[in-house]
């Protein structure tokens, strides 16, 4: 199979990349702003260039692992959260469309209100920030877009080794050894979930044309965030990453936090479809999955 992956040096894109590569799969991949050997560029705004992109390489599945994922910011910026995670996404899928190539579009759990979850697919989305409403807005533009043949995988507290080391398991990790003290919320709980996991589940589904919403979730729908930062911990411990004695968790509600945008406290996803599926849903062993961040990146 030939799977182009747009947003190649994300956290998401650059181990989908490396899955598919180990999986004997031919690959491309775009960057946008963030340059890695062997991507190439591509401004998804620029849909002339998309399209000509996606025609030039014919692939069998484009995979959608872009857009703006800053909450606070999209908060701020209504337009540009419906352009990048909408608008822009609608367009890829009519063009996958056209040309027959499978289209993915990832989502994530804030497309729920986070009163009662775990959420399993077929629960009802009710978002409450405009970066979810303009995820949700992306979900379904996508589905129409592409006949309701497109595959939308959500997910949610996605970490894992990448170029621009900006993912929670980083921000662990440079408290710990800088002896900073940081301030989480107590409330807010959902599934970590290991990068590379992702990867090796959604080639699961590109490899059987699966198409729908699917929830890729770790293990653990109801984990605190100071639990994962724990965890985190633990795992960095034991591959010998040392704790400056000035570090420290600190939990307090998420509205002692005053973010600007509203989070939703019970996002854990249950991934209900996938196990009915017979998707191996064991997670990597939190050992295993921080090891490759303290390794120089490569795709």
């Amino acid at each position: 199979m030939k799977i182009l992956v747009i947003g190649g040096s994300g956290l998401v894109g650059s181990h989908i990349l490396r899955a598919a590569t180990a999986a004997g799969h031919q690959i491309v991949g775009t960057y946008r702003k963030f340059q890695l050997p062997g991507l190439v560029p591509l401004d998804c705004a620029d849909t002339q260039a998309a399209e000509a992109l996606i025609q030039r390489e014919k692939p069998d599945a484009v995979v959608h692992a872009a857009g703006w994922t800053w909450v606070d910011g999209c908060e701020d910026d209504p337009p540009r959260a419906l352009a990048e995670n909408a608008e822009q996404p609608e367009s890829l899928a009519r063009i996958c469309h056209s040309l027959g190539a499978q289209f993915t579009y990832f989502s994530t759990s804030y497309v729920f209100d986070g009163a009662h979850g775990p959420y399993n697919e077929d629960a009802a989305p009710n978002p409450i920030s405009v970066y979810a409403k303009s995820k949700l807005e992306g979900e379904q533009r996508v589905r129409e877009a592409s006949g309701n043949g497109a595959l939308i995988p959500r997910v949610i507290c996605v970490y894992g080794a990448e170029a621009q080391r900006k993912n929670f398991a980083y921000q662990v990790r440079r408290a710990m050894e800088e002896g900073k003290v940081m301030t989480l919320p107590s409330d807010q709980r959902g599934n970590p979930t290991y990068a590379g996991d992702v990867a090796r589940w959604l080639l699961f589904l590109l490899e059987r044309r699966e198409k729908g919403t699917w929830h890729l979730a770790g293990p653990w729908p109801d984990c605190a965030r100071p639990e994962w930062a724990e965890k985190l911990v633990a795992a960095f411990t034991a591959l010998g990453v040392k704790r400056h004695p000035g570090f420290a968790l600190k939990a307090v509600p998420t509205a002692e936090l005053k973010q600007r945008a509203l989070r939703p406290l019970k996002a854990g996803m249950v991934s209900a479809k996938a196990a009915r599926a017979g998707l191996d849903l064991t997670p990597t062993d939190f050992t295993q999955s921080v090891r490759e961040l303290l390794v120089e990146f490569k795709v």
